[in-house]
């Protein structure tokens, strides 16, 4: 009987394992690690306080929203084809009706909901796993790289102008992956599409684990005392900031992924679009700026994310190339043609 048993066990196991393996890798990162987090919140009945904002979903939401919009509107406006759909029952022509939302809702979800746990994670849990913060640590690193802080040293070219520049440019980065990735999946380039979307969600991971491990506040609030000037921001810096500290959460500092997420993405363009990876590298460099002088990040969280998205990069290829429910040839598609939009 236990014979019996263990052998009905290990077959259900078995057949579990291989439909995992079957599926998408984007599907299994983004529902395994949800499943994770959901486990921990009901367990320690975090879910109590579960707080939630729309800064790192509307990442996510921005295109997939504008697709659906897209989506709707051709279904509306497409012709009704005469006998062939009168002759539809309901249910058939309700799904072929919706199916390119369908399509849109698969491709995009596993991302949306990564994003949307990946800001739960260290909004709720950070401190509670790890209650050691590393500003002392990381703000050393500084220290001994410069003799000093990065944004103290920058206090004396604070200026209005310089100020307001740097806030749109850390802002924009809310449409840098929203943009690269809505062109692809406009343009039907699907196995580029997942390549870059899968890094995205890689990069994401890696982030998490990282900031799990070292969490940090960042020089605004560690170092608030030293500073002997505000940024002296005009109307456009106030509303911008107001927008960011709104949705920005605490202890992500290590690493910038508002500097290796753009990195990532430049070294994409530069497999598909090779003539946008230098601009790609300059917008890198201002984020760089960005994140320092507006006091977000110590040159350490820089650094690093000048590690974590080559990191990023060949560790996704190296998974989607063997991934069995996939096994995309990455050498065949950094090869292809240079992208262009569709006629």
């Amino acid at each position: 009987m236990k014979s019996s048993r263990r052998n009905s066990a290990n077959k259900m196991l078995q057949k579990l394992v291989s439909f995992i393996l079957r599926c998408r890798l984007e599907n299994v990162a983004a529902f395994g690690f949800s499943a994770v987090l959901l486990v921990v919140f009901l367990t320690t009945r975090l879910f109590v306080t579960f707080q939630i904002n729309g800064h790192d979903i509307i990442f996510i939401l921005l295109p997939a929203g504008i697709l659906g919009v897209k989506a709707l509107l051709q279904m509306l406006s497409a012709p009704t084809g005469g006998g062939e759909t009168e002759m539809m029952d309901a249910k058939a022509f309700i799904a072929l009706f919706f199916k390119p939302l369908a399509k849109i809702a698969h491709d995009w979800f596993p991302f949306f909901l990564l994003s949307a746990c990946y800001y739960a994670l260290y909004t709720n849990l950070l401190l509670r796993v790890n209650p050691h913060t590393a500003d002392g640590f990381l703000s050393s690193i500084d220290a001994a790289l410069l003799g000093n802080q990065a944004s103290l040293l920058l206090q004396p070219w604070i200026n209005p102008w310089v100020t307001d520049f740097f806030y749109l440019v850390y802002f924009s980065y809310v449409f840098s992956l929203p943009t690269v990735a809505l062109f692809l999946y406009l343009t039907k380039k699907e196995t580029i599409f997942r390549r870059v979307m899968m890094g995205y969600l890689t990069i994401m991971l890696m982030g998490v684990v990282s900031y799990l491990l070292v969490p940090a506040i960042g020089p605004e609030q560690f170092l608030a005392d030293r500073y002997t000037s505000d940024l002296q921001g005009r109307a456009v810096s106030r509303s911008v900031a107001y927008i960011i500290n709104a949705g920005r959460v605490d202890f992500d500092c290590f690493p910038s992924l508002h500097v290796g997420i753009p990195l990532l993405l430049s070294f994409y363009l530069r497999d598909y679009r090779r003539k946008l990876f230098i601009p790609a590298l300059i917008y890198v460099g201002l984020m760089c700026g960005a994140t320092i002088y507006l006091r977000y990040h110590y040159v350490a969280d820089v650094l690093a994310a000048f590690l974590y998205a080559p990191a990023a990069y060949w560790l996704n290829d190296f998974l989607l190339s063997r991934w069995p429910g996939e096994r995309i040839p990455i050498a065949l598609v950094k090869n292809v043609q240079p992208l262009q939009p569709n006629p």
